[in-house]
C-alpha cells in the first residue's frame, strides 16, 4: 500500500511539472481579433493571460486589465500577419482555448470573408466552437476593452456572457464551425453576433418606437463595461451585408421557438412573449412568384389587473415579423432558413443551383400568421 501511494505522489509530481512547463512555454489565446486597415493590410491581435510582473509593468494594468495583455502584428494578408505575430511573440501561441473571434466590419465585408474563416479555422489546434463576433468599429479596440467585470478569468467570463446574451435572444449563437459550414454552401445564411464599443458619448435616449430596436455601439445605458454585443451581422452567401437590431434578432429566435426576454407593448401594456414551439415554415414555388409562409403560435403574459386585445397583439407581431423578413430580403440574406425548405423540392444539386434560389427568395411574397394566447402572469 505504501509503495502504491509513493508511486501516486511521484506521478502527480511529474505530471504537474510537465503541465507547469507547458504553461510557461505557450501563450493561451483567449480572444483573436482581425482588422483590415485603410492601406488594405490586415492587423491581427491576440489577447493572452500575462504573469503578474508582466501585467504590472504593462499598459493593461493601468487600463484595468491586469492579468491580460494584447499582442498585435500587421501583414499584407491574414496569414502574413499571423506569421509575423508568431515570429515576434516570446512564446508559442496556443489557440485551443479561444473563446471569441472578433472581426472588424471592413474585413467582414470583403469577398474573401469565407476564405478568412477557413484560414482562422486552419490555425494549429484552433477551437472551432469559438463564437464569431462582427465588430461595427475596430475589432482590436473591442478586444482591448474586453475585461472580466465579474470574476477573474476572461475565458470563463466571455463564455458565460455569450451564453447569457444568446439565451435571452438578442444575439445569435453561431460559432466558427457553423459559420464556415453555412456560408460555404449551406441552405441558410449564417448570422453572427454584432459587437461594438460604446463610448457613452451619445444621449441616453432609447429608440422612440421600441427600445430594443437598436444595435451594439450606441445602446442607451451606462456601465463600466464598454463592450456591447446586441443584434446580428447578416450574410448573403459571400460576406457580411448588413445588420439586424436586437429586437429583430429576438423575433427570429421567437420563430425558432425559443426566446427568454422578448417584451412588447400593446396599448401601453407590457407583454412577455414566448413561443409555443418553432414556427411552421413553408415555401410555395409552384406559381410564378414564390410565396414564403410563416405560421407561429405563442403566448403573451400580461400583468395582473391589465389586459389587451389578442387581435392587436397578433397584428403587431405579424407586422414586425413581416418587416424583419423584408429587411432580410433587402439584404439578400436568408437568415430564417427558407432555403432549407425549398431545397427539398429538388432531386439533384444541379437542379437546385440552376433554380437560382437567391433571386427567387429576394423577390418572393411573404405571408405571416401569428396566433396568440393571452395569459395573466
Amino acid at each position: 500500500m505504501k509503495r502504491f501511494f509513493c508511486l501516486l505522489l511521484i506521478s502527480c509530481f511529474l505530471f504537474s511539472g510537465c503541465a507547469g512547463r507547458n504553461v510557461e512555454e505557450e501563450l493561451l489565446v483567449i480572444v483573436l481579433a482581425i482588422d483590415r486597415v485603410e492601406s488594405g493590410n490586415v492587423t491581427v491581435a491576440v489577447k493572452v493571460p500575462a504573469n503578474t510582473s508582466a501585467a504590472g509593468n504593462s499598459k493593461a494594468s493601468s487600463d484595468g486589465q491586469a492579468g491580460y495583455m494584447q499582442l498585435e502584428a500587421t501583414g499584407h494578408s491574414f496569414t502574413d500577419a499571423v506569421s509575423m505575430l508568431n515570429a515576434t511573440t516570446p512564446r508559442r501561441l496556443n489557440f485551443s482555448q479561444v473563446r471569441e473571434v472578433v472581426i472588424g466590419d471592413e474585413a467582414a465585408r470583403q469577398k474573401d470573408f469565407a476564405k478568412l474563416l477557413t484560414q482562422i479555422d486552419a490555425l494549429p489546434r484552433f477551437r472551432c466552437s469559438a463564437a464569431v463576433i462582427i465588430c461595427r468599429g475596430s475589432a482590436l479596440q473591442f478586444a482591448e476593452n474586453q475585461k472580466p467585470i465579474v470574476g477573474m478569468r476572461l475565458s470563463r467570463y466571455a463564455e458565460n456572457t455569450l451564453a447569457n446574451y444568446a439565451g435571452k435572444g438578442f444575439t445569435p449563437d453561431t460559432d466558427l464551425c457553423a459559420g464556415r459550414r453555412d456560408l460555404d454552401g449551406g441552405f441558410r445564411d449564417p448570422l453572427f453576433i454584432l459587437g461594438d464599443v460604446n463610448d457613452f458619448s451619445s444621449a441616453d435616449e432609447p429608440n422612440a418606437d421600441n427600445s430594443l430596436a437598436d444595435q451594439a455601439g450606441g445602446l442607451p445605458r451606462r456601465s463600466i463595461e464598454a463592450v456591447e454585443m446586441f443584434g446580428a451581422a447578416a450574410t448573403d452567401g459571400v460576406s457580411v451585408c448588413g445588420y439586424l437590431t436586437g429586437y429583430e434578432m429576438a423575433l427570429l429566435h421567437l420563430t425558432e421557438g425559443h426566446v427568454e426576454a422578448l417584451t412588447v407593448r400593446v396599448d401601453g401594456v407590457p407583454l412577455h412573449v414566448i413561443a409555443s414551439g418553432p414556427a411552421a415554415l413553408n415555401v410555395d414555388i409552384a406559381s410564378g412568384q414564390a410565396v414564403l409562409r410563416v405560421d407561429l403560435r405563442c403566448e403573451a403574459k400580461y400583468p395582473q389587473g391589465s389586459q389587451t386585445d389578442e387581435n392587436a397583439v397578433q397584428a403587431l407581431l405579424e407586422q414586425d415579423i413581416l418587416s424583419l423578413i423584408a429587411h432580410l430580403q433587402a439584404l439578400r440574406c436568408d437568415g430564417v432558413g427558407f432555403g432549407q425548405i425549398a431545397v427539398r423540392r429538388f432531386l439533384t444539386v444541379q437542379d437546385w443551383e440552376a433554380f437560382g434560389w437567391r433571386e427567387v427568395y429576394t423577390a418572393a411574397r411573404v405571408q405571416v400568421r401569428v396566433t396568440v394566447q393571452l395569459r395573466g402572469s
